[in-house]
């Protein structure tokens, strides 16, 4: 296959690298190159991966804004209760063998019990024992777990279990929780498209590390990257934290995106860059985001697209979900022992749950919707955070999930807080089997 590639190349008068060899046989081989030969240009003298047509195959399956979807309710209500009614539809799917009923439509007799509902409340006994309140949108119930159960409940979450009345009919004695957990079958995708997964570039910190980001850029423009995903915290901002103003090296917010325009003009025409807000960003606090302001997306090139935070696209026939990732906090608060670099146990506890934040009024400050739109709906193949400038890369029932890095040095409060960033990294995804590795920049 190499030689019939080569020979294609030298009988239109050029040599071909061997890393555009590799990537024309992820694309089909010697097929593909006959199928887009009049959108190939055969001038340079040694072609290069860069040379390449440009990958195409994009789209946005669910995005947020503010003055669209999916509407801005008059209470938490509405959000709640499509949280509840889907994700305890979700828990039904999932089962096999029994049917999980809401609080509200318990039957109090002496057989064994499947009941669902949203977490409201959840504290441990002196001798051990897990108590929580769990209820929908009309009743409660008490639930009193086993001691052998050690498993982190979290307030908010939608659970169902199975178990037996108390004798007058007023808790449930539980023996096992279920979750309604996001999962997918693995698959190979009908093409390969490389996409280069990075986070929390700090543009206008005195510690951004603007040349690792050059070489992130040279390598994307060489390897045969076609899409770049920017997870969040594209520039500092300015009055994030306080004193803030002594750790930027630019202390306009404007000229911090005019920075980073500049930078990512250094990307070839062909590479497709998508951004999305995080907590430093020019965008209001409180989640989900708006994508950038159009006065702010205007200062970058064409091929550079501001979306929502979370936001669900689809690449190369992969379903990607990017969530800069503020929950993560209320996760570590919520999971004794975890720390800023365990990540990729926080993200599989997203996955179990269905959920990308579940817990309210924490460090995450929701705006109350007409539904929840931080439901992992629809399940995608590849989950991405940011936000605490750790890296990760695991997977969990068939769903890759990566922590994207930072392009930001540790900084005063992190070094206060005993933290010490991974900064410079990259992860480069192939939508064909899902197959990712990091690259130190």
């Amino acid at each position: 296959m190499n030689e019939d590639i080569e020979k294609f190349f030298l009988d239109r008068g050029c040599l071909i690298e061997e890393k555009a060899i590799e990537e024309i046989e992820r694309r089909g081989g010697i097929n593909y190159i006959k199928k887009n030969e009049k959108k190939i240009d055969f001038t340079s003298p040694i072609f290069a991966v860069s040379n390449l047509p440009t990958v195409n195959e994009f789209s946005i399956i669910k995005e947020f804004h503010l003055d669209g979807y999916p509407g801005i309710s008059e209470s938490f209500v509405d959000l709640f209760k499509s949280r509840y009614n889907f994700l305890h539809s979700k828990l039904n799917e999932r089962s096999k063998n029994h049917f999980f009923t809401p609080v509200s439509k318990l039957k109090r007799d002496n057989g064994q019990v499947f009941a669902s509902g949203i977490v409201s409340d959840y504290s441990e006994s002196k001798k051990g024992y897990g108590i929580l309140e769990m209820e929908d949108e009309m009743n409660s119930i008490k639930v009193i777990l086993p001691k052998t159960y050690k498993d982190v409940i979290i307030r908010d979450e939608v659970i169902g279990v199975s178990g037996q009345f108390s004798k007058d009919g007023t808790a449930i004695f539980a023996e096992s929780v279920y979750r309604p957990e996001a999962s997918r079958e693995p698959s190979l995708s009908g093409s390969s498209v490389k996409v280069m997964v990075i986070s929390d570039i700090h543009v206008g910190s005195k510690n951004f590390i603007e040349d690792s980001f050059l070489n992130m850029i040279d390598y994307v423009n060489t390897q045969g990257i076609s899409f770049v995903i920017m997870n969040g915290d594209l520039v500092d901002g300015i009055g994030v934290y306080p004193d803030q103003e002594s750790d930027l090296a630019i202390n306009d917010i404007n000229l911090q995106y005019k920075k980073l325009a500049t930078l990512t003009s250094k990307f070839n025409n062909n590479v497709r860059v998508i951004v999305i807000p995080g907590n430093h960003d020019i965008v209001y606090p409180t989640e989900p985001q708006n994508p950038l302001p159009k006065e702010i997306n205007a200062l970058f090139p064409s091929n550079v697209m501001s979306l929502s935070n979370p936001v669900w696209v689809e690449i190369g026939e992969r379903i990607f979900l990017l969530y800069h990732g503020t929950s993560i906090f209320d996760f570590l608060e919520a999971i004794p022992g975890t720390t800023m670099n365990d990540t990729d146990k926080i993200m599989i506890e997203m996955l179990r749950r269905g959920h990308l934040a579940p817990e309210y009024g924490k460090n995450l400050s929701f705006i109350p919707l007409k539904s929840d739109y931080y439901l992992i709906d629809p399940v995608p193949d590849v989950l991405i955070t940011g936000h605490v400038h750790s890296h990760s890369i695991t997977t969990h029932k068939g769903i890759l999930a990566i922590n994207a890095s930072t392009f930001q040095e540790q900084t005063n409060y992190q070094r206060m807080m005993n933290f010490n960033p991974k900064p410079g990294i990259g992860t480069v995804v192939d939508t064909y089997d899902l197959s990712s590795f990091s690259v130190k920049f």
